[in-house]
């Protein structure tokens, strides 16, 4: 989370029972002898590899160890029964280009300059992977997606790879793992840092058979395409009553989370690999997304489109067994925060870096209370040609301002014209603030489900979460990065990337 200063910030009763809990977590079992002090001078995991999967579109909920009664992910499962994991892990946008910029630079979107379609990290931000590089580590990013593909993800990363525009769309979980694997071979006597960014379960959702088939009786055989079938009909589809218990949902549903399952078995693979090297006890693995995917909670489908917690709650797992003890971490954690506690974990120092995120864990492993003064949760997506939002979370509240807004039924024309406009350079240059045009606010303990909007009925607390926004505004403007020129990440695009681009429903 942001660690903007707040004095106005107070703690509700609970919010102190939380973070003395939290304290009491960091403390160590014993001190006082020199060998504690010895301990706690050499970080837990130095030395260490690390591997962050990355899995786009995947929501927290749609996984067993958030809850989840159907079986998608066992191997992510196990991982979880023998790892931390974060039960409230928030990502920090619904689009996968400012999302992924915030984990590899531990900056918010307009904090770190990195808005909009065009988004990508700043080259005057130290990244994951220069900062790994820099401290002896080899380093490969290794990608299923074509938004990724722009010079400035990659920085620091020496190996780079982004798989072969002639393989289908869905289905290329066990590619990347093989082309990671590869990897890990050449490495294996070394030091390494490895991204890997798998493709599914996002959209448009064709998962193998025999997935499908290990989640349900029989196949639907006439499903409803996400983009060319849902997007352009959907408001339609809704007054004839699709959604939960509709038969053509439920495949939609079947068919998204069949890609986890096909996801949980490439990343199982790419563990075997692991073992058979024996590289699996000295390798720290993340598990987590760059966003969520929406089902129709608030009357629309895919991601993107709104900050509302469908889109927002990821999974959140590292495992290190015998280093790093298993439990459950209910406290807040975001993308933002996963730079400084890799850092953190491995002894990489980050003294001295401007960085939005705060460990949330410690050198020795421990849970790390939050820093006084720090400020709320920050979301953001800045897509011009579709929304712009922001949303400020703090303690049970969430208040959300739009910049632009786009009622569902209007979303699909938007989608339609969108490219023409960025054709003609209508992105750029782009306001990073201006006047609301909407605002929402829900307790989120009482309705997680963000179904009841409060923004007329508490003007105090509506107040008071402006304000937390208008702190970030304030950082920002004092301590931002400004949004470098996108060139290098909107080249034109060859034919084949337009195609898929186009599959993924961004065309």
């Amino acid at each position: 989370m942001p660690t903007v200063p707040d004095p106005s910030r107070t703690s509700s009763p609970a919010t102190v029972v939380i973070f003395a809990s939290l304290l009491l977590l960091s403390l160590p079992a014993c001190t006082g002898t020199p060998e504690d002090v010895a301990r706690e001078e050499t970080p837990l995991l130095t030395g260490y590899n690390v591997i962050i999967v990355n899995i786009d579109s995947l929501r927290a909920d749609h996984l067993g160890c958030y809850g989840y009664l159907r079986n998608t992910s066992p191997f992510m499962d196990r991982l979880a029964a023998e790892g931390v994991v974060f039960e409230q892990a928030l990502s920090n946008s619904s689009f996968t280009r400012e999302s992924v910029a915030t984990l590899l630079t531990g900056r918010l979107p307009t904090s770190g300059g990195s808005l909009g379609w065009g988004a990508a990290p700043s080259s005057a931000q130290p990244t994951l992977g220069r900062l790994f590089l820099s401290a002896g580590y080899r380093t490969g990013f290794f990608s299923n997606t074509v938004m990724l593909a722009g010079p400035r993800f990659t920085q620091g990363f020496e190996e780079v790879q982004h798989l072969p525009e002639r393989w289908g769309m869905s289905g290329m979980g066990f590619d990347l793992s093989a082309r990671a694997s590869e990897f890990l071979e050449r490495h294996a006597d070394e030091k390494f840092l490895l991204y890997l960014h798998y493709l599914d379960p996002h959209g448009p959702y064709e998962p193998p058979e025999a997935n499908y088939l290990a989640l349900a009786s029989s196949i639907y055989p006439d499903p409803l395409h996400v983009y060319s079938g849902l997007r352009e009909s959907l408001t339609g589809l809704l007054t004839e009553g699709f959604g939960p218990g509709d038969v053509r949902f439920d495949d939609l549903v079947t068919r998204y989370d069949a890609e986890i399952l096909d996801t949980d078995q490439a990343i199982e693979a790419l563990f075997s690999t692991l073992e058979r090297l024996d590289l699996h006890q000295r390798t720290l693995i993340v598990i987590t997304a760059d966003h969520g995917e929406e089902f129709l909670e608030h009357q629309f489908l895919e991601h993107a489109w709104t900050l509302y917690q469908e889109s927002l709650h990821i999974p959140l797992i590292l495992w290190a067994p015998g280093k790093l003890a298993p439990r459950r971490v209910t406290a807040l954690a975001s993308g933002v925060d996963l730079l400084p506690t890799l850092l953190e974990l491995v002894g990489i120092s980050h003294d001295g870096l401007q960085l939005d995120g705060v460990p949330v864990l410690d050198t020795d492993g421990n849970v790390k209370p939050p820093p006084p003064g720090e400020g709320p949760f920050v979301a953001e997506l800045m897509i011009r040609e579709r929304i712009m939002q922001r949303t400020a979370i703090r303690g049970d509240w969430k208040y959300m301002a739009s910049y632009r807004w786009l009622a569902p039924e209007a979303r699909p024309d938007a989608a339609g014209i969108e490219q023409e406009l960025r054709d003609q350079g209508y992105e750029r240059p782009m306001l990073p603030w201006g006047p609301v045009i909407r605002e929402e606010l829900y307790n989120l303990a009482e309705d997680p489900a963000e179904q009841n909007d409060l923004v007329g009925a508490h003007p105090d607390r509506l107040r008071e979460m402006r304000k937390a926004l208008d702190s970030y505004r304030l950082y920002c403007e004092r301590h931002g990065l400004g949004t470098e020129d996108a060139a290098d990440n909107d080249r034109p695009l060859t034919p084949a990337e337009e195609e898929r681009l186009r599959a993924l429903g961004y065309l």
